[in-house]
C-alpha cells in the first residue's frame, strides 16, 4: 500500500474534525514556567558563563559569579 492509496478514502475535513474532536477530548496539558524562571538553569547558565568567559579571555561580571557561587532551590512538597 502506497501513501496515495491509503489517502485516497479520506476527505481532509473529516480528517480535521476527526482531529479536533480527538484534541477535545484529551486532558489538558500543565503548564510550565520557561526555563528563565528557573533558578538552577539560570545557575549553570551562570557557571558555563564564567567557563566561557575564562576560555575567550574575558570579565566576568561580578553579578554572574555570585549567581554561578548560589544553590539551587529545592522543592519543598
Amino acid at each position: 500500500m502506497t501513501a496515495q492509496e491509503s489517502d485516497a478514502g479520506h476527505n481532509s475535513a473529516s480528517t480535521a474534525e476527526g482531529q479536533a474532536a480527538h484534541r477535545a477530548d484529551a486532558p489538558e496539558p500543565k503548564r510550565h514556567r520557561a526555563a528563565s524562571y528557573d533558578r538552577g538553569v539560570q545557575i549553570a547558565a551562570a557557571r558555563l558563563r564564567l567557563v566561557t568567559d575564562s576560555q575567550l579571555g574575558l570579565v566576568t561580571p561580578d553579578w554572574v559569579k555570585e549567581l554561578a557561587a548560589g544553590k539551587p532551590r529545592t522543592r519543598v512538597s
